[in-house]
């Protein structure tokens, strides 16, 4: 950071709390995997580990894939912010 308190890797934009937008992120992925857990136990029991995966069970892990993405993306953020400072 600068004298100013401009972060040179934002400049012309609002200041963003990453820390913040982590403790969000994880309570999505959080969110994301229980709704993902309910549907799996939702489904019915058949013989064997072999089941058909709906495109709303899809769409649940789609989304839950994309949660964690997205927190580790933001992790490496505030990771490379913290060894800056």
């Amino acid at each position: 950071m600068d004298p100013g308190g401009i972060d040179s890797l934002n400049q012309n934009r609002p200041r963003r709390d990453v820390g913040a937008e982590v403790t969000s992120a994880r309570e999505s992925l959080q969110n994301a995997r229980s709704a993902l857990d309910v549907a799996v136990a939702a489904l019915p029991d058949v013989d064997g580990d072999e089941a058909m995966a709906t495109p709303a069970l899809l769409l649940l892990l789609f989304g839950a894939v994309r949660a964690k993405e997205h927190l580790n993306a933001l992790e490496a953020q505030l990771a490379g912010k913290l060894a800056e400072a």
